[in-house]
């Protein structure tokens, strides 16, 4: 019966008769059978095929309500066996892109790994349409990103408020023009403020920007749209952490959120410019799957998350 619950509940999360089957690692037909046997004990149908992605019956709904229940109790009781009387143990499975990686997470799995020794670390960097697979399959617990998931399958804790900053090579010469609005690096770290920079005055520059379909490429293009002007892209690139550096090296212009500008050595090859208004502006956030179950490592994290986030 657990076995065939499972089944059931593999279909509903997967959407789909054949990736639940290749997810179990068994045939279509097999699946299609347990499933039907499923049914005829619980004495109605559980899936609606009518449409696509199949649904769920009212009956359904209520088969998988218990079966949640059922899985939080037995994964309950698993978290208690393999954990020792004052010591946690398990694994923890976090992703995020090499930002996130290698400036936010590595204070918070210090803090934790310190806390709670037994428990094995596994981090994933990757890009976030490579994270979001992955957190959706199961591999990985959860994932740091600034950009939104799907709110019908994700679930998400802001850790942070973040925004995005012009950055440009101090070697241009439009940096004079602007020279009421910049910041240099040390004063952008110490937290020091100044207003909203025009970003028209930048229209004729060279920008370094992300790929199509980053949150940040996404925002740019916003911004630049709002400015009344398209930005020349001298490169095209994947990664935030890649377009600082190009622009220390005086490349073109890029934009950066204060999460990076604050968290590496500060450049005097840089000057940056705040930029007022609500494109600019977005959470930092830990990413999970709301179906899969919290276990006591994902909690104890989460715990940490908010107690470091305050």
């Amino acid at each position: 019966m657990f076995r065939e619950m499972r089944y059931v509940y593999e279909v509903y999360r997967e959407r789909s008769f054949s990736r639940a089957a290749q997810k179990l690692y068994i045939s279509q037909p097999s699946l299609s059978l347990m499933i039907k046997k499923a049914e005829e004990r619980v004495g109605s149908p559980l899936f609606d095929r009518s449409t696509m992605p199949i649904g769920l019956t009212e009956a359904g709904r209520q088969y998988i309500r218990a079966a949640e229940q059922i899985m939080e109790i037995e994964g309950s009781f698993q978290q208690y066996i393999s954990d020792t009387e004052a010591c946690l143990s398990g694994t923890l499975a976090l992703g995020g892109t090499t930002l996130f990686t290698s400036y936010v997470l590595p204070p918070l799995i210090s803090a934790f790994s310190d806390r709670f020794p037994r428990v094995q670390v596994r981090i994933l960097e990757a890009h976030t349409a490579a994270l979001e697979r992955e957190l959706r399959e199961g591999e990985l617990d959860f994932v740091m990103e600034n950009c939104a998931f799907d709110p019908a399958v994700y679930d998400s804790i802001a850790y942070r408020a973040e925004r995005l900053l012009l950055a440009v090579p101090a070697s241009f010469a439009i940096n004079e023009a602007a020279a009421a609005y910049r910041l240099t690096a040390e004063e952008l770290q110490a937290g020091r403020d100044a207003p909203g920079v025009p970003l028209a005055l930048f229209k004729d520059e060279p920008f370094l920007l992300l790929k199509e379909g980053n949150d940040t490429r996404q925002r740019a293009d916003r911004l630049c749209a709002k400015a009344g002007f398209r930005p020349g892209a001298r490169l095209l690139l994947d990664q935030q952490l890649t377009a600082y550096n190009l622009a220390c090296y005086g490349l073109g212009v890029t934009f950066v959120s204060d999460t990076l500008a604050c968290s590496v050595p500060p450049d005097e090859r840089l000057h940056f410019y705040l930029l007022d208004s609500p494109h600019a502006r977005r959470a930092v956030s830990l990413v999970y799957k709301r179906s899969r179950f919290i276990t006591r490592p994902m909690r104890e994290f989460l715990q940490l998350l908010s107690i470091d986030g305050e």
